[in-house]
Parts: C-alpha cells; structure tokens; sequence
C-alpha cells in the first residue's frame, strides 16, 4: 500500500483556502494566515472579504504580545483598511510600537482608534514620532488615556507641521491648562485640523484664555468640545469674547461646565454678533430665567444657530416663554432639546403656541419635564397646523389617557410628525386605543415608542388591528409592558412586513 502524504495548508487548492476563509473571522485571517507565505499573500489579496475589510473593530479582543506583533505585520502592506478600533485592548506604553509601527508604513488607514487604555506620555511620543511620516491619518482617538500635559505637548509639537491629521481627539487625559496652552499654540498656526476634543479635562481661566486667543487667528476648526472641563463662567466670558471675530467654528460643546445666567449672557452677547456657529450645546449647567432670556434675546437676530441643547437646566415655565416667543420668529433652529428641564403645563402652552406658526424646527425634546394632559390639548392643536415637525419626544412625563386622546386627534391630520416618543408616561389601554384608531388614517408616522406604560394584551390588539391597513409604522418599543410574548411576537410580524415593503 503506498504511503499517502496529507496534504500541506500551504499547497491546498485555491477554492479550498477560500472555505477555510469563510470560517475565519477578520483577527484571526489578518495574524494568523497574512505573512505565512508568499502564496497566503496571493490568495487572501484576492479573497472577497479581504478586499472588503475597510473597518476593522478589535475592541475588547484581549490582544496579547504575540497577536499585536502579527497584526502590526500584517496591517503595513495592507491597502484595505481605512479605520482601526482597538478599544479595551490594554494598549499601553510597552506595545503601542506595534500599532506605531503600522502608522510608519501604511498607505490607506485614516481613522485610529484608541479608546480606554493605558498609553501615558511616552507612548503618545511614540506614535506622534510615527505620525511624522504618515500622510494618511486623518482622525486619531485617544480618549480616557493618560497621556497628560507632555502628550499634548507632543501632539502639537506634531501638528505644526502635519498637514493631513483632521481631528484629534483627547478627552479624559489628565490634561490641564499647561497642556491646552499647548495645543493652544499649535493652532495659531495649524492650518488643517478642524476637530479638537478636549472633554472630560482639567480646563480653567488660563488654559481658555489661551484657546481664545488662538481661536482668533485660526481660520480651519469647526469643532470645539470642551465638555465637562468645569470652566465656569469666566472661562466662557474669554471664549464669548473670540466667537464675534472667529469666522470658522460651527459646533461649540459646553456641556456640564458650571455656567450660570452670568455666563451665559456673556454668550449670548457673541451669539448677536456671530454668523457661523451652528451648533451650541449647553447641556447639563445651571442656566435659569433669566440667561435664557438673553439667549432669546440673541437668536431674535441669530441667522446660523440650527441646534441648541439645554438638556439638563434650570428651565421652568418662564425660561420657556422666552423661548416661545423666539421660536415665532425665529427661522434657523431646527433642534431644541429641553430635556430634563422643569417646565410643566403653562411652559408647554407657550411652546404650544409658537409651534402652530413656527416652519422650521424639526425636533423638539420635551422628555423629563413636568408636563399634564391639560396642556398637551395646546401641543395637540398646534399639531393641527405644523407641517415641520418630524421628531417629538415626551417620554417620561404625567400625560394620561386623555392627553393621547389629544395627540391621536392630531395625528389623523397631521402630516409630518415620524418619530413619536410617549415612554414612561400614565398611559392605560383606553388611551392606546385612541392611538389606534389614529393610526389607521395617519400615514408619516414611522416610530412609536410605548414602553415602561401600563399597556396589556388589549392594547397590542389595538395595534394589531391598527397595523392591518397601516404600512408607514416601522418600529414600535413595546418594552417593559404588560403585554405577553406571543402578543410582542405578532406586532413584529407585521412590523417586519411593513420594512420589507419600504425597502422594495
């Protein structure tokens, strides 16, 4: 009997290498099967899914020594992938040459990732010493690592001279005014990056004195977030007084910085005179009555500002007057989102009542208020009339029963409204039943989110029946519910029939 030699991996037909690749997900193809041999090489350049691997997300891969090593091999001859995650990866000052090693040599990655490790100064020098030969990168994201004042030191010192490198992101870095002095000193001249994240640092007077003054002479960032630094108000007076000479920043985030009314009068004042900024998020400060008032006064006159966020406030029903009688007027903000605010049932009427005539806002957030179904018949009404709105989110508030019966009224003329938010609210199956009936004529509304109400079995037919004729509705969250499992599975059903019909 002759001796039979199995097979070598290495001289398998081609078609048979290919099934082996199908079973292989993209770590194990890219360290384990790439550089094995010349041959491997061909074959996978060639593969389908090789060809396709343009996004590539290792997160909380657990990659180890040898794995990295294998991967840094691979990754720099390979002209596929554009974007690299290695979130939770442990990538600390001991391994990050690997990764730098691939910024050294190859041609087509421009998104970098790399969220949540351990990468302190040292190894954000050695991938700044890479960066200086990499023409390709356009986005890098080092947020919660440690990299501290001498990182950003060295990403500036990078950024004098890169000219690719679009956005750098550094949030939670333990880096402090000296830190932003430097970046902020590195954009006086930098004449690409248009992205500089900055949240979650330790930023105060001096290090947004110095950012104000290289805002002034910058003419290519567009995006600043400085969320969650705890600036204060003085700090935004220094960045209030660049925004009437800055000309090319469009979106500002202040989030969580402890800006009172003080501060945000001083904003407000830039705000009258500036003609780029388009986004201003202001989330989660102490802003009241009275810095609203001037922030009213300022979109009377503002043409750009499309979205601003107060989520999280001091915003009660007077607060939201003001904003009413903006909104009259006002033709450019498209998103407001007042979530988690404190305005009840007289702060909604005025709402209420700038919506019926108001033609452009498109989302308004009203989620985590104080506000009761006698007010919702004023929301209703205007619904009669807009023609804009298409997202409308009133999760957790007091609306009851006959609060959707003024809504579902509204919706069986209503003819722009798609998004639909009533989670958490007092809602019961009578009032589901209203919404039903609504949907059998309403033809816009294509998300419906119901959870955490105290629905049953009764309301799911509601819907059911509803849905016969309803093709429009797409996605309807029923969680937290009383309503059984064989009841949720039939409203998928239908719901699937109807994103099969969009997608035809």
């Amino acid at each position: 009997m002759t001796n039979e030699i199995p097979p070598c991996l290495a001289t398998l037909p081609i078609e048979l290498v290919y099934r082996i690749l199908d079973q292989l997900d993209e770590l194990i193809i890219l360290t384990s099967v790439r550089n094995v041999c010349k041959r491997f090489n061909v074959i996978t350049d060639s593969y389908y899914r090789y060809q396709t691997f343009t996004k590539v997300d290792l997160s909380s891969k657990r990659l180890d020594e040898r794995t990295l090593r294998n991967l840094s091999d691979a990754l720099q001859t390979n002209l596929t992938i554009e974007s690299l995650t290695f979130h939770y990866n442990h990538i600390n000052d001991g391994n990050v040459h690997y990764i730098a090693n691939i910024l050294r040599n190859n041609l087509t990655l421009t998104v970098l990732n790399l969220y949540c490790g351990q990468i302190s100064c040292v190894g954000a020098q050695c991938l700044t010493n890479a960066l200086k030969d990499n023409h390709t990168l356009k986005i890098i994201d080092l947020f919660d690592n440690q990299i501290n004042n001498e990182g950003a030191r060295c990403f500036a010192d990078l950024l004098q001279n890169n000219e690719t490198l679009l956005a750098l992101n550094l949030p939670l870095n333990n880096i402090d005014d000296e830190g932003v002095e430097y970046l902020a000193n590195m954009l006086e001249t930098n004449k690409t990056l248009t992205k500089l994240d900055l949240h979650q640092n330790k930023i105060g007077f001096r290090g947004s004195q110095a950012l104000s003054r290289a805002l002034q002479c910058n003419t290519t960032l567009v995006e600043l977030n400085l969320n969650v630094c705890k600036i204060g108000d003085l700090a935004v007076q220094q960045l209030s007084m660049i925004l009437p000479k800055n000309k090319t920043l469009i979106t500002l985030n202040l989030q969580a910085n402890d800006i009172h009314d003080e501060g945000m009068q001083d904003l407000a004042n830039a705000l009258k005179i500036n003609t780029t900024l388009q986004t201003l998020g202001l989330q989660m400060n102490r802003i009241g009555s009275l810095g609203i008032q001037h922030l009213a006064d300022a979109l009377e006159s503002n043409t750009t500002i499309t979205i601003v966020d107060l989520q999280g406030n001091q915003i009660d029903n007077e607060a939201a007057s003001y904003l009413a009688k903006v909104l009259e007027k006002n033709r450019t903000v498209t998103t407001l989102n007042l979530r988690a605010n404190l305005i009840g049932n007289d702060g909604l009427k005025y709402l209420a009542k700038a919506l019926a005539s108001n033609t452009t806002l498109t989302h308004m957030i009203l989620s985590i208020n104080q506000i009761e179904d006698e007010s919702v018949k004023h929301l209703a009404y205007a619904l009669l009339t807009n023609s804009t709105l298409t997202v409308l989110n009133l999760q957790k508030n007091k609306i009851g029963c006959k609060g959707l019966l003024y809504l579902s009224n509204a919706l069986q003329t209503n003819t722009s409204l798609k998004c639909l938010n009533l989670r958490d609210n007092y809602l019961r199956d009578k009032g589901i039943k209203f919404l039903a009936n609504a949907l059998q004529t309403n033809r816009t509304l294509e998300s419906l989110d119901l959870d955490m109400n105290e629905i049953s079995d009764q309301s799911a037919q509601y819907l059911l029946d509803a849905l016969q004729n309803n093709m429009i509705l797409t996605r309807l969250s029923i969680e937290c519910s009383n309503i059984s499992a064989s009841m949720s599975m039939s409203l998928t059903k239908i719901l699937e029939r109807n994103v099969s019909n969009r997608t035809k």
